[in-house]
Parts: structure tokens; sequence; C-alpha cells
């Protein structure tokens, strides 16, 4: 009898230890449950940190977004939906079993939008909402004006986040522009202005040095961290006509159309290799997936990577305004409305935004906000500026 205990206690201790270790290994879920008149999909994964995607649906609006924070891998963490109207703009606040600051999300006319876009096109009725929900002590996107001369640069130094640092070449140099200082490089004696090759690669910003009649023999790269400028020689010196394919997993591809070659460079270990040294297939990415092309494909035209995506969104642009989208569904979020934008870029889940001689910036933490203006960017931006993102 005692040796039948044993053994089911025993046995009772490995399904616990299995439970366990599925648990602690668990990287995803993916649940529907219904609250009041709402459905809701959940879908928790994880990957640098624990993120939850949210769809919350009625007949008429629905509602996405990602919360980013250790919940314990908990599933249905919704536990009610307050429900908040006032002219065109319906908004819900999700309440939930525990550990999450409250937040509030929006449609206006059906669409949902940021609350950055309310913030700046609808603030009267807004506000409205915003005395209705004061309670939850919700933490708005918050834009400052505060701005200071630094060199030939204007500087919106509270816009930049923390961990972020800004840079813009300037012929000889390079500005680098943080929440609490702006500083200036000076690299070379001589002005570097046509076919600028730059790139942030990690905590990088990496400027290649293609003013030498031999080709590219020098490439120089700012360490954020260390706030210090290194010098590469590679051992392979790629030719004048070359260019930046993109970055990927921290990896700088480089194509050399007049010896029809493609490199990539770790520039951390300071190593140029020939991807592919037969040259018969070369490689592109659009949203990191890799696509292998033959040379007559790959030399048709240039070929610049492609990412407009993060996490499981897809962000895009239909005429002045930029939206999100969660993967693979129709449900889009209106972030932002920007007239005469020239270009804009995805750095992780911040936008950049180029228009006439500013430079601005975009997360739903911060919203829309100028960081720079710089006259030269009227007239040469290409390859100029760059966010690098600690």
């Amino acid at each position: 009898m005692r040796l039948k205990k044993k053994k089911a206690i025993f046995l009772i201790i490995v399904i616990m230890i299995i439970y366990d270790s599925w648990y602690l290994l668990k990287k995803e879920h993916y649940y529907t449950y219904k609250i009041n008149n709402y459905k809701i999909q959940e879908y928790f994964y994880k990957n640098d940190s624990h993120c939850y995607d949210f769809i919350i649906e009625n007949k008429k609006e629905n509602n996405t977004f990602t919360i980013k924070k250790n919940l314990k891998k908990q599933k249905q963490v919704i536990k009610d939906i307050r429900l908040y109207k006032y002219k065109d703009i319906t908004c819900i606040v999700p309440l939930y079993k525990k550990g999450t600051t409250n937040n509030v999300y929006c449609n206006l006319n059906y669409q949902q939008v940021s609350n950055d876009y309310l913030i700046k096109n609808n603030k009267e009725d807004f506000s409205i909402i915003q005395k209705k929900i004061k309670k939850y002590k919700i933490i708005y996107p918050q834009v400052s004006t505060s701005k200071k001369q630094y060199k030939k640069l204007i500087v919106y130094n509270k816009n930049i986040a923390d961990k972020d640092t800004f840079f813009i070449w300037d012929y000889k140099g390079i500005y680098s522009l943080k929440t609490n200082r702006n500083f200036y490089s000076k690299i070379l004696d001589y002005d570097l202005y046509d076919n600028v090759m730059a790139c942030a690669v990690d905590k990088y910003y990496v400027i290649f040095d293609n003013s030498s009649v031999k080709g590219i023999e020098k490439i120089y790269y700012y360490d954020t961290n260390k706030s210090k400028i290194k010098l590469y020689k590679p051992d392979t010196i790629l030719s004048k006509d070359s260019y930046i394919n993109g970055v990927v997993n921290n990896i700088i591809y480089v194509t050399d159309n007049k010896t029809k070659k493609e490199y990539i460079i770790n520039i951390k270990k300071e190593k140029i290799e020939e991807l592919d040294t037969k040259t018969t297939k070369y490689i592109i990415y659009n949203n990191l997936k890799s696509k292998y092309l033959t040379k007559s494909q790959f030399f048709t035209k240039k070929q610049i990577f492609k990412n407009n995506k993060e996490g499981h969104y897809t962000y895009f642009q239909k005429e002045n305004k930029i939206y999100k989208r969660i993967n693979n569904s129709k449900k889009d979020i209106l972030l932002l409305e920007l007239d005469d934008i020239k270009e804009w870029s995805l750095s992780k889940d911040e936008i950049i935004i180029l228009k006439d001689n500013i430079i601005y910036a975009y997360n739903e933490e911060k919203g829309l906000r100028k960081i720079v203006e710089n006259n030269e960017l009227r007239y040469n931006y290409k390859n100029i500026y760059k966010l690098v993102k600690n």
C-alpha cells in the first residue's frame, strides 16, 4: 500500500515538473473570448519581450493594439471593457486581471485612430472623453516645442527618446543628437557629398568613404555607447560604383555594380566576405523574408531591401496619412497625418519622416514630434540621416 502511495506521489511530481517545464517553455498562445458585446482575439507571443496582441471588435468598430509586459503568460487577461462615446468618437478602456497600465483605444467615424491623431486633429471633442476617463490615469503623447540652435541645426532634444541617437551626415563629419546632448564629430578633411553610403547597424552609425579613386578603402563607424569613432579598412576594396542594399540581423549587404558581386559586412567583427564566390546567386530581403535571384535578375535594377514590418504589424502610407495594420487582416489604424512627406522609414517601432527640411519621429508613446531642422535637407537628404536605437 505504501509503495502504491509513493508511486502515485512520484507520478504527480513528474506530471507537475513536465507541466511547469512546458509552461516555462511556452512561447505563444491564442484565445478568443467574449466580454459584453465584444469579441476578443488574444495572441500571446514572446520574442525580446512578452507581447499580447489584441483584436477587440463588435458589429461597428474594431480596436487593435499590443501590450508589452510580463503577465506570467496568463490567458484571457482582459476582465472588462468600458465604453465611452462623444459625437463621432467611440473609445474603449480595457481593464485587465492584473499587472497592466490602462489605456484608451478610439475610433473616429468607425476608423481606429491613434490618441495622438485625435489630440492633433479633434482635440476639442476628444478632451470631453478624456475628462470622462480621467480616473484611469492614462498617459497621453506629449510633444515639446522647446528647441535650441546647435551649429547649423535646430534641435528638439526633449522629443528624442532616452535611448535613441539621431545622426546627420555633414559632408565632413556627423552630428549625433540625443535627448540630453548634441555632439559633432569631424571625420574627413574633404567633403563627401555625392553618393553617400551610410546605415545604422545595432549600436553603430556606419559611413563608407568612397572618395578615393581606387574605391572604398575606409569604413568609419560610430559607437553610440562609447561615443567613439572607429576606422575599419576592409581587405576587399569595393568599387566606387557600389551601394548598400540594406541591413538584416546586424549584417550590412552591399552590392558592387562594377564587379557584379554582393558582399556581407559584419561591422562589429570588421569582417567582409562575398555572399557567393561563384557569383551565381544574389539575395534580397522584403520584410525580412529572403529571396535568391540570378545575376540577370538581380542587376536589372537597384536592389534596396524593404522593411515596413515590426512585430505583427505592417506600416504603410496612403496619400498624406500613415497607417499600421495587424498582419493577415484588414484592421488598419490611422497613426498620423502630415502633408508633403518626402520619405519615411521604420526603425523598430519608430517611424522616421522627412518633410521639407524637418525630420519628424513618431511612436505611439510620444506621438508625432519634430526632431531636427536642417536647411540642407531641402536639397540633399538621401542617406544623410539615420536613427540608432539602443
